[in-house]
């Protein structure tokens, strides 16, 4: 059995990518932290209205949750795959029967990142939307525009 030139040259191009994939791979002799998957629930706290609302990724215009519609006492969630090299940026439009529409960031990554880690839930209320940390809420303002 003979190995052309060729066919060697790629077996040896393909040993030096996957040596150079384990170097980038590792830091001060421990391996690159891997990407986490993230669970963000929008629960709707509204007094007695459907709550509607349409999110997206700021960071990647291919990234667009479309529009939910979601009623009072239930919940809708979704997930995404966060990493130290990639800090996400969900916005949502929020709107309910009577109501103005209200923006609010329902995950920023360098406010939301330690505080949920891998589950991050939130009350939407007319006044505000709140995270919520086992029986804690933290509430924060609606986005101006």
């Amino acid at each position: 059995m003979t190995i052309s030139s060729l066919s060697l040259s790629k077996v040896v191009i393909m040993l030096i990518l996957a040596s150079f994939n384990l170097n980038v791979s590792m830091i001060d002799g421990q391996v690159a932290p891997q990407p986490i998957a993230v669970d963000v629930t929008i629960n709707n706290k509204l007094l007695d209205s459907d709550l509607k609302f349409h999110c997206k990724d700021q960071h990647s215009a291919q990234v667009d949750l479309g529009d939910q519609t979601v009623s009072t006492g239930r919940s809708w969630s979704f997930k995404f795959l966060a990493s130290p090299f990639y800090v996400p940026l969900y916005s949502c439009t929020f709107s309910w029967h009577g109501a103005s529409d209200r923006h609010f960031d329902i995950y920023e990554g360098e406010r939301d990142g330690k505080a949920c880690n891998q589950d991050c839930t939130w009350d939407i209320y007319e006044i505000n939307p709140c995270r919520v940390s086992g029986t804690d809420q933290q509430c924060f303002p609606w986005k101006e525009g």
